[in-house]
């Protein structure tokens, strides 16, 4: 095998997702050598990197007019952080109430121990839910922060799928219960997430609830406290402390559970867009730990 076909093999697993978290050649040379060895100078492997950068279809992307290497994606997914940080239209991005809904959402449960996975945002989409929260096996962080499943741990993740809802009339929450339903068959549970005041139809929710297994819950935070809050972008990149200091000022109340499901009641290919969350789940299973997506992954 050609020292090309052995690096387009092995660099998918070496570059970092992010172009702002490119490496520089340096040390993705570093990280070449602990998997090929020493047999290739330092000139092939940079001359290397140089020929297959340019190649349009090839996994590796070089920083345009920076320095360092990441992978390249086919479509590059969308940064919710990034879409935070937009500086084209500030009523768009941060301070806009349902990204901080969303954020607050986010932070709900990656501060409770779950990974999440977030979907790039569209208004009231049924193809896919906002966020997909995910419990991994029993593990442990090592000394690189890296979530470990423990060997005697069952192999199987589960997933929830979760619709983020800040309107609180009957119609509204009617209509996003419903959508949580449809957007849930690719994961073994679904939760509505309320965040706003108490929801006027709370008892018809619950029978709804009752009858379809959907998950309810609400956090109170009538309009004029998500106005106060931080910038989405500020909620999304707090530390853990902080961002559970900051969901402890609202009162979570749960309408219902969410009902277990043993394995999603449709397969991947009915929802195309679950599937991305399908596989990267099973992906992390497969390999005995928790590697990020570029969206968003939060573990214990």
């Amino acid at each position: 095998m050609s020292l090309r076909d052995k690096l387009m093999e092995i660099l998918p697993d070496l570059l970092p997702l992010r172009e702002e978290d490119a490496i520089k050649g340096t040390e993705l040379i570093a990280k070449v050598r602990a998997v090929l060895g020493a047999t290739y100078s330092d000139r092939s492997l940079r001359s290397q990197f140089s020929f297959i950068a340019l190649e349009p279809d090839s996994c590796l992307a070089r920083v345009e007019n920076g320095q360092g290497y990441y992978l390249r994606q086919e479509e590059a997914p969308p940064s919710l952080q990034h879409m935070f940080e937009s500086e084209v239209d500030a009523t768009r991005s941060g301070n806009d109430p349902q990204h901080k809904a969303l954020a607050l959402a986010v932070r709900l449960y990656d501060t409770a121990g779950m990974g999440v996975f977030v979907f790039p945002p569209e208004p009231e989409s049924w193809e896919h839910p906002d966020l997909v929260a995910v419990q991994w096996p029993a593990g442990s962080t090592d000394a690189a922060g890296t979530y470990i499943f423990a060997e005697d741990a069952p192999p199987e993740a589960h997933l929830r799928a979760v619709c983020v809802e800040t309107a609180t009339d009957a119609e509204s929450t009617r209509k996003a219960f419903f959508r949580t339903l449809a957007c849930s068959p690719g994961a073994q549970q679904a939760e509505l997430l309320l965040i706003g005041p108490a929801p006027e139809n709370a008892q018809e929710l619950a029978q709804l609830a009752a009858l379809y297994g959907v998950g309810i819950r609400c956090i109170s935070a009538p309009p004029e406290a998500l106005e106060e809050l931080p910038r989405a972008d500020e909620i999304f990149r707090a530390e853990a402390a902080e961002a559970a200091g900051l969901l402890a000022e609202f009162a979570p109340v749960t309408l219902a559970h969410p009902r277990h499901r043993q394995h999603p009641t449709l397969p991947a290919d009915y929802m195309p867009a679950m599937a991305a969350a399908q596989q990267w789940a099973q992906s992390c299973l497969s390999k005995g730990r928790v590697e990020a997506y570029e969206l968003r992954v939060a573990v214990n």
